[in-house]
């Protein structure tokens, strides 16, 4: 049932009431919004707000349709009150500039930005996501290695052609990937939020020098340091550390009082943890190295850009394959602390010897010595 949010008489969704001159929208979406006081309008004369998606503390998110095409949209709408904030409003044009100029299929659409001065409010038109975020799957379920590999491939995908654009996410993050499926029921990722994106050689800086950008979590080390000048390298290590959370089933850095600061100098200074896999996995070695790259403390020896790290997950993808079609699994990882077969004792020498070729060899001795013990227990029997 569709109703005017107005005067609340039923009518046909999306369509106006002639009495109000708002949009009917759907009874429970009203409901559900909590009888959002912008729901059933009109924004810049073709984008009607049927339903509440979302809300931070500067703007909202609207599910919309298109007067005149009828195509369904998520508007980011910025609040009225930020209006007078020059920073916020440059950002929130830089977001859409950026998103505008990348096309590829692993990051969210952009279909416009205007300013909408009935409202005294900026919007952005985007394309409307059905599904969830990376933080549900890691926080709810453990996918196949094979699939968590082929999702961080398609992030690298999407990132490579943010950074071939100059373009640099800045705020990385399982919140900051979707999830939603295809039309085989086959899930896919979508990067969004580039609100602290930096594009590369901008005449204008959106962030201050010393002043720190990011998720702590995910916050690369010279972003932790508040360092200015930063390269792609910074969307690699969020994505080792997104890899990272999801093989072992934890983060590499946290504090437990939940402290921001000790999280961010943890990591500046403290050492990369060892990966080790949830029981579920036994994730080739090759990537766990890929992981430690990308954690790598100098950004210089990180995988230089998405691309570059796509081209090793793709690899690695390739291999989990071909040991799935032959029956193998992949090789456990080796623990460089622990004893190497060179330093066993006599008890590893003998467990080596009943392994792998020397079985049937060690078998064949040891019958040999039964036999003997025998043949010396009968004779010192008969004597």
């Amino acid at each position: 049932m569709a109703v005017c949010p107005k005067c609340f008489e039923q009518g046909e969704l999306a369509q106006e009431c002639p009495k109000c001159h708002r949009f009917y929208v759907d009874a429970d979406d009203l409901r559900k919004s909590k009888n959002d006081e912008m729901l059933g309008d009109i924004i810049d004369g073709k984008y009607i707000l049927l339903s509440l998606i979302g809300e931070g503390g500067m703007g909202k998110i609207f599910r919309a349709k298109q007067k005149y095409t009828n195509q369904i949209v998520a508007l980011k709408i910025l609040k009225s009150e930020y209006m007078e904030d020059e920073t916020l409003k440059d950002r929130f044009f830089r977001e859409a500039e950026v998103v505008s100029a990348l096309n590829h299929p692993n990051i969210v659409k952009m279909y416009g930005c205007a300013p909408d001065e009935k409202h005294n409010t900026l919007f952005m038109a985007m394309e409307l996501l059905v599904g969830r975020t990376m933080f549900d799957v890691l926080h709810k379920e453990v996918p196949p290695l094979a699939t968590l590999v082929r999702w961080f491939s398609e992030m690298a995908s999407g990132l490579g052609e943010a950074h071939k654009h100059g373009v640099f996410h800045r705020d990385l993050k399982p919140e900051n990937i979707f999830m939603l499926k295809d039309d085989d029921g086959v899930e896919h990722v979508k990067i969004l939020d580039f609100g602290f994106a930096r594009l590369q050689g901008a005449s204008k800086k959106l962030t201050m020098a010393g002043i720190a950008f990011g998720t702590p979590h995910y916050m690369s080390p010279e972003q932790a340091m508040g360092l200015d000048d930063i390269t792609a390298a910074v969307d690699v290590y969020a994505l080792g550390v997104m890899m990272f959370q999801a093989i072992s089933g934890h983060l590499p850095f946290d504090s437990p009082n939940g402290s921001p600061m000790d999280v961010m100098y943890a990591q500046v200074h403290s050492e990369t943890p060892p990966c080790t896999p949830r029981p579920e996995y036994r994730p080739p070695e090759r990537l766990i190295k890929c992981i430690y790259k990308c954690m790598e403390k100098q950004p210089a020896k990180r995988f230089p850009d998405g691309h570059a790290l796509n081209l090793e997950l793709q690899e690695i993808a390739n291999e989990l394959k071909n040991e799935r079609s032959i029956g193998t699994k992949p090789a456990p990882i080796t623990n460089p602390t622990l004893p190497t077969s060179g330093s066993l004792g006599i008890t590893g020498k003998i467990k080596e010897l009943f392994t792998g070729e020397n079985q049937l060899v060690a078998i064949m001795v040891s019958a040999i010595v039964v036999l003997i013990i025998i043949v010396i227990v009968l004779f010192a029997t008969v004597l």
